[in-house]
């Protein structure tokens, strides 16, 4: 009988129910952390899902699913790898497709497993690699404790931004600001989400969708370029982006072209701290200082007229075009 997906998937899922049953611990990567206790957390939700305890339950089943997930993609990845190994070309791609669906993340692995080798350099599989990289980058921009450092209602009042503003969030990436905006310029206004990532803007087109916004336009930049049309914005916003550009200067002469008369270019950027100080966020290559930064918008005949001071990791400065 020949080997397909559907019975390897039956197979898989045997292996796994065992080790619900046996709670070893994941047998997929050495860990010195005390494994969960499986069992016991699917004991304890259903003890609560009957009992009516639906807080208990809630708690219970993210505790269960945070850990059965990581099984569930290590398994999809590893039997990849295996019909890899044989020569099964679309068996590795289908399970790794489902690896990405559940939650596969660290693509510097993938990329160097050797495992690999024989079709790393297929388009299909850089497209999967890719795929990977943009869920994991929006869920870290997602995460729940961005809102403690990156103050997004604050951020929004400051702009005070008004109804029917023309708008474009430069690297908008998942949406966190993009939406936030389109919501508040309302249904007579269209704000430009811009990025230079497909998988981005796919992302982005499906949450607009979702959370039925229809004002907001999804737009392909480059990495040089963000494409905007000369004296279409009054504001141009960039939120954890510039850090990226190399350029920043020549850049910045492209946000004050797309200015329309009295807009404004809004940076806001991290800080510069050590890895010690801060253990997330843009490497220290990739951090400017504020004193570079106002050097490459003076450069582009930007001047800073509003700076905002309430962001305890990054620093927020509202730019105008010289008389």
């Amino acid at each position: 009988m020949p080997i397909t997906l559907s019975s390897v998937r039956r197979m898989v899922s045997t292996w796994l129910a065992a080790l619900l049953v046996l709670s070893t611990g994941s047998l997929l990567a050495e860990d010195t952390k005390p494994a969960p206790d499986i069992p016991a957390l699917a004991a304890r939700h259903q003890a609560a899902m009957t009992a009516g305890d639906w807080a208990a339950a809630a708690k219970v089943g993210e505790e269960l699913v945070n850990a059965v997930a990581p099984l569930h993609f290590d398994t999809a990845y590893a039997v990849a790898a295996a019909f890899c190994q044989m020569g099964q070309t679309e068996l590795a791609y289908a399970w790794l497709e489902e690896a990405k669906g559940a939650g596969y993340w660290d693509v510097w692995t993938m990329r160097q497993d050797e495992r690999f080798a024989a079709i790393r350099d297929q388009e299909r599989f850089k497209i999967i690699v890719r795929q990977m990289r943009a869920r994991s980058y929006i869920q870290m921009l997602e995460r729940p404790e961005r809102e403690s450092f990156q103050k997004p209602d604050q951020v929004m009042a400051a702009l005070a931004l008004k109804p029917g503003e023309r708008v474009a969030d430069v690297g908008a990436g998942s949406g966190y600001f993009t939406t936030r905006v389109a919501k508040v310029v309302g249904p007579d206004a269209t704000v430009w989400a811009v990025d230079i990532s497909d998988e981005m803007l796919s992302y982005l087109g499906d949450r607009i969708k979702w959370e039925k916004i229809a004002n907001i336009k999804l737009h392909k930049a480059q990495p040089t370029d963000p494409l905007l049309p000369p004296g279409g914005f009054d504001t141009i916003l960039m939120v954890d982006t510039l850090h990226y550009v190399k350029d920043k200067a020549a850049y910045a002469q492209k946000l004050r072209a797309a200015l329309a008369p009295g807009g404004r270019v809004v940076i806001i950027d991290y800080t510069p701290k050590t890895m010690e100080e801060r253990p997330w966020g843009p490497p220290p290559e990739q951090q400017f200082s504020r004193q570079e930064l106002d050097a490459a918008m003076a450069a582009a005949g930007l001047a800073p007229v509003r700076v905002h001071e309430f962001l305890t990791e990054q620093y927020f400065v509202e730019y105008v075009a010289n008389p």
